[in-house]
């Protein structure tokens, strides 16, 4: 024993000395080989009883920890109490001897140990250990043994909590069991202990003089607020994931209602804080403070519940008392570390920012669980004291002055600062708007001064910023991504502040959009200034206008804000200009001037980009909108007014903006997918669109492919159409829709045919330009497939159909040319997506029929077929540019099965349609699907399925077929059967959860095929390989569960696969039982397993049935068994590689390959 812990000590004394390699690794494996030795537990209790090395002590304490868990199923129920109470009583009677790493590890194991035998144990085990430790703390009358108590019970919650708990092998249900026993039973008492205690030592703490134990509790006492009350939070958390600090709610319940918001509570807490003033950064100062911030979170049923009746009757209710009353002691305590916001700023300025982010981070807290008429309430103010509200207006201001919002300061503590603050007012203004009436959020009085004061901070502030960044190079900042929603998400949060003060917002923006166009337009025809800077605050103004104004319109039509209506009605009460349609008028003005031939050609496109976004934004909303608006409004935007004039000069500007600003791919793209997409998304205002002469113009333009157009990117092109097609919903005769669509397209598809039927297009067609035409052709087509729309399906679709043979040439063609060939696969992805819902049966056969022999010829062609070494070269590439092909045909293969309801081949009638519109014999779109994944298996590396994105998509597919049409996957070649099933087995062993859970539904369903068809006596998989694969996912999964350190959430899905498979191969069951068997030399360890084993199969009532009761049974055998087997074999047993499972899918390729040239 003795020369153990000699070769320990001295293995980690060289391992803190790396400079000798050789030594240092030499070390490093003596360590790893003593943490993963069979019995370490005796040598771990020597080294801490006898070795004078920390480093020593710290490598048993881990070792100890690990092995403990390791052999907790192998060990008796009086083993495991002694060796929890030898962790218990060694940490508690050497609180002195060793560091505080040391300590930290031990009573983390003291917890470990705790709960790994938890569910196992009666109540009153559970109440004697915690009684054991208190006795023990008790008996020795030592502070530091004290506090080493109160830290075991803090690791005891964070080991509970399933955002810190470790996985110690155990199902979810497991530590979800835990978590509910532990907050059931004891949370309150130990939070009720430490604030006993900490309210008997703060007095001794302040002068150090309780060995940290009033800090301790004040841990344990945070520890306890952050926990997760919510109740059956199942899988809300997961384990060793920490919920964002920023956004927690501490939601107690009633019960706690005593112990938080009596008056007994924490009396000793704002002494506390009064004597730490001078000691900011102190470890005491410092959890006392965090204490507050997460008493400033309190919320939920803590409050008592409020009497509508009495609330109606006074206005006021016991809950709402209670809520002010500790708002207010909350704001007490934080107002004593900033009483003076500019002495605040000035201090933090000089290294002490300690209290003002405290501070921050406190009033944020508040914010998110009060109203902010309970702010007021709380401090309302008087003629000396302006109130609370004031008073954070003025420390936002504060901070803003700085220099929070200044590029160079991202990070520091102003900018912290800033955004803390910021998010505390957006709080409380977002929940005054949400449950705001009449007013729709917008505050008044004292509130309405405070806020207004931030934002004109704000933005004065923003200002300054955009106009030091107007002279820096664009290209700078090209490699920061996500500036630009970054951007957007700051100018929602200030639009709030905006939008609860409008009537002050609303005219200081508008002013500053007039005054900054006037200076641009000024200076640019006079051309007597730089006008960079006027240009960038330019910039800003027009989205932060378009922010306060509009929602954004994302999957839904939005809304008028409520705030924009009252200020309309307060406006026209006042008898003032409507300040919405001052706001409007001039953001109108803004786009209006690329319309001015004098300022066209030397107006920013970068300004025009923001004024199109912004515009867009507000016509969502507002144009010729169907809601009430104020008379001022309609007058100016509805249908009845000038609505129509506005829509046509809208339209007129998208025309100038795409013909006269060459090369500005942004600006065009802005154009097509912020502007006349919104113009043409409802139905109303795409009515009128289409009898505009703008309108005609544009869309002539397309038709023609005028060079203007013709000159856009293909991108772009392709997002015009798309809006150009979606207008069509417009026109309300189908004769209408038909003419339109095909005055739309009929150049292009004929374009498209003549290039097709060209003689040389052979000799022709490495040319540059015809590629780059060819390619803005295809885009075009994509286009028109995305802007279909039930009304225009039928036009559409004759276009797409008479342009598929033309497009079968292409492809051939071009079948060396991977972007166009990718093209063309989106491009039938696209048509299929829109129309296969839609078609009747013989539209139907044609389609697919152009799909098959587009699958052919792909195939026919090996296009996407990769080295390794090539795919490796790609790697710096994104995902979403990486295989561009193969995802397009993973894409194209997934919308065909959205005609999974429909039988193509099911009656004479649709067989005879199939064949009266040329489409020959009918086609089984799930032959189809195969077919591509046929094509596709092996062209799929394990290279490529590396990539999340593809690998998602394609097991997604699996899992969708095999769910659907198993008996066709059983139906399978065998070659191709050993193939997609090797394939399948990658996917359960890959790292992508989303993979790995298609990858088990897709074996779930394929096992349950198989059990149900050998029960009715069918054959299932026994074709060729099928049999002996699917026996082997057995192995697979057991292996993954008992090996994976994060398997214990796999346990339910891999559960719906494993129990069908268990039923329809005994024998490979019993296989993979005796080789675990085989691998145990412990005769204790074998008897374990065994029981373990049997158990799996015949505990709790299992019968052979996949019925669901069967199957909730048959989850919870398993989870039980993975708990106890882990320990077991884990690093017992080979894990099935990656590799192994590379090499087996490649060797059924070249199997495949040799079969096809033998062929």
């Amino acid at each position: 024993m003795e020369e153990q812990v000699a070769l320990i000590e001295h293995a980690c004394a060289v391992f803190e000395n790396p400079s000798n390699q050789a030594a240092h690794q030499e070390a490093s494996a003596t360590l790893l080989a003593f943490r993963n030795s069979a019995a370490p537990i005796g040598v771990c209790q020597h080294v801490l009883q006898s070795s004078s090395s920390e480093q020593a002590k710290f490598q048993a304490a881990v070792t100890l920890r690990d092995a403990a868990v390791r052999q907790w199923a192998t060990m008796s129920r009086d083993d495991q109490h002694a060796l929890r109470g030898y962790a218990l009583h060694y940490v508690l009677r050497h609180t002195s001897k060793h560091s505080d790493l040391v300590q930290k590890q031990l009573t983390g194991t003291v917890a470990v140990l705790l709960k790994r035998g938890w569910v196992d144990e009666s109540p009153e085990e559970r109440h004697a250990f915690f009684s054991e430790v208190e006795s023990t703390v008790a008996g020795t009358s030592d502070a530091a043994a004290r506090r080493t108590g109160i830290e075991i019970l803090e690791a005891v919650v964070s080991e509970f909590a399933p955002s810190t708990a470790s996985p110690l092998g155990l199902a979810w249900e497991q530590h979800d069991r835990c978590r509910k026993s532990l907050q059931q039973h004891y949370l309150h008492t130990f939070y009720q202990h430490a604030a006993t205690i900490a309210g008997e030592t703060a007095q001794a703490a302040t002068q150090g003089q309780d060995q940290g134990v009033c800090s301790a509790c004040l841990s344990l006492m945070a520890a306890v607020l952050t926990w997760d009350f919510r109740p059956g939070n199942g899988h809300a958390a997961y384990l060793g994931t920490r919920p964002a600090s920023d956004s927690l709610q501490v939601q107690p319940g009633p019960s706690w209602r005593g112990l938080l918001l009596g008056p007994d509570s924490c009396p000793w807490l704002h002494p506390l804080l009064a004597h730490l003033h001078n000691q900011p950064d102190s470890v005491l100062a410092q959890r006392a403070r965090q204490l507050v911030v997460l008493l400033c979170s309190l919320t939920g049923d803590i409050f008592a519940k409020e009497q509508h009746s009495q609330q109606q009757q006074t206005g006021s209710s016991s809950s709402s008392s209670m809520r002010n009353e500790h708002l207010r002691q909350m704001l007490q305590m934080v107002w004593v570390w900033v009483p003076d916001p500019q002495t605040a700023v000035h201090q933090a300025a000089a290294n002490e920012e300690a209290f003002l982010l405290d501070a921050c981070r406190a009033l944020n807290a508040a914010a998110s669980v009060h109203r902010l008429s309970g702010f007021e309430t709380a401090a309302p103010g008087d003629a000396t004291n302006p109130g609370i509200l004031a008073h954070l207006a003025s420390l936002t201001q504060a901070c803003i002055g700085a220099g929070g919002l200044e590029q160079g300061d991202e990070g520091g503590w102003a900018a912290d600062a800033v955004d803390i603050l910021l998010d505390a007012w957006v709080e409380l203004l977002q929940v005054t708007a949400v449950r705001g009436q009449g007013s729709g959020g917008v505050v008044s009085g004292r509130a309405h001064d405070a806020v207004g004061a931030v934002f004109q901070a704000l933005l004065e502030a923003a200002l300054r910023d955009a106009a030091a960044g107007a002279f820096e190079d664009e290209e700078e900042d090209e490699g920061k991504g996500g500036a630009g929603s970054a951007r957007d998400e700051w100018l929602t949060r200030v639009a709030v502040l905006g939008r609860a003060a409008p009537l002050l917002a609303l005219p200081l923006l508008s002013n500053l959009i007039v005054h900054r166009q006037q200076q641009v337009a000024h200076s640019m025809t006079a051309g007597k200034e730089d006008v960079s800077v006027a240009m960038e605050e330019l910039c800003l103004v027009l989205r932060l206008a378009a922010h306060v104004l509009a929602d954004p319109g994302e999957g839904e039509t939005p809304l008028i804000p409520l705030s924009m209506a009252h200020a309309s009605t307060a406006s026209a009460s006042a008898g003032q200009a409507d300040v919405v349609e001052a706001a409007s008028n001039a953001l109108l003005g803004v786009a209006g001037m690329s319309l001015d031939p004098s300022l066209a050609l030397i107006m920013s496109p970068r300004v025009m980009e923001a004024a199109v976004w912004a515009i867009g934004r507000w016509a969502d909303t507002y144009l010729l909108s169907e809601e009430d608006l104020s008379p001022a409004m309609s007058k100016a935007f509805g249908p009845a007014g000038n609505g129509p004039l506005v829509l046509a000069a809208l339209v007129q500007v998208a025309g100038t903006l795409l013909g006269g600003q060459a090369g500005e791919v942004e600006l065009h793209t802005a154009v097509c997918t912020r502007l006349l997409s919104v113009l043409v998304r409802r139905r109303h205002v795409s009515h009128r669109l289409v009898q505009l002469q703008p309108w005609h113009n544009l869309a002539g333009a397309f038709a023609q492919q005028a060079p203007a157009l013709t000159g856009l990117s293909a991108k772009v092109q392709r997002a015009l159409a798309c809006c150009l097609c979606q207008a069509a919903t417009g026109l309300r005769d189908d004769a209408q829709r038909d003419q339109y669509i095909n005055h739309l397209l009929q150049n292009i598809a004929g374009e498209v045919s003549s290039l097709a039927s060209r003689a040389d297009l052979t000799s022709m067609a490495e040319r540059p330009d015809v590629m780059q035409h060819v390619t803005a052709l295809l885009e075009c087509l994509r286009g028109a497939a995305q802007g279909t729309s039930p009304d225009a399906q039928q036009p559409l679709f004759s276009v797409c159909a008479g342009v598929m043979e033309p497009l079968l040439v292409l492809q051939k063609v071009y079948r060396q040319h991977e972007p166009i060939v990718c093209l063309l696969l989106k491009l039938a992805g696209d048509v299929v997506e829109a129309h296969v819902s839609y078609l009747p049966a013989g539209d139907a056969h044609i389609m697919c029929h152009w799909v098959l022999h587009l699958l052919q010829t792909y195939s026919s062609y090996n296009k996407g077929r990769r080295s390794v070494q090539t795919a490796a070269s790609l790697r710096q590439d994104t995902v979403g540019e990486s295989y561009r092909d193969l995802r397009a045909l993973l894409k194209l293969l997934t919308h065909l099965t959205q005609r999974d309801l429909i039988d193509f081949g099911s009656t004479e009638e649709e067989s005879a349609a199939a064949a009266a519109n040329g489409a020959g014999q009918p086609v089984d779109v799930a032959q189809l699907v195969f077919l591509g994944l046929d094509i596709l298996i092996p062209l799929i590396s394990f290279e490529l399925l590396g990539y999340p994105k593809l690998c998602l998509l394609y097991f997604q597919l699996l899992a969708y077929m095999m769910e659907v049409y198993p008996e066709k996957v059983a139906a399978l070649p065998s070659q191709q059967l050993h193939t997609l099933l090797h394939t399948l087995e990658f996917g359960i062993a890959s790292s992508e959860p989303e993979a790995v859970q298609s990858a088990l539904e897709a074996l779930a369903a394929l096992a349950k095929f198989d059990y149900q068809s050998k029960q009715a006596g069918r054959p299932g998989l026994q074709a060729g390989a099928g049999e002996g694969l699917l026996g082997r996912f057995l192995e697979v999964l057991m292996r993954r569960l008992l090996l994976d350190s994060g398997a214990g959430e796999l346990t339910g899905l891999a559960a719906d696969a494993l129990l069908p498979l268990i039923l329809a191969h005994p024998q490979a069951y019993q296989h993979i039982g005796e080789q675990l068997l085989a691998e145990q030399k412990d005769e204790g360890l074998r008897r374990v397993l065994t029981s373990a084993l049997t158990k799996v199969m015949s505990a709790n009532g299992l019968c052979h049935s996949l019925d669901r009761n069967n199957k909730k049974v048959f989850r919870d055998n398993l989870g039980a068994f993975v708990m106890d087997a882990r320990s077991i074999v884990r690093g017992e047993v080979k894990h099935v590689s990656v590799s192994n499972v590379a090499y087996m899918i490649s060797d059924a390729h070249r199997c495949k390959q040799a079969s096809a040239d033998a062929g």
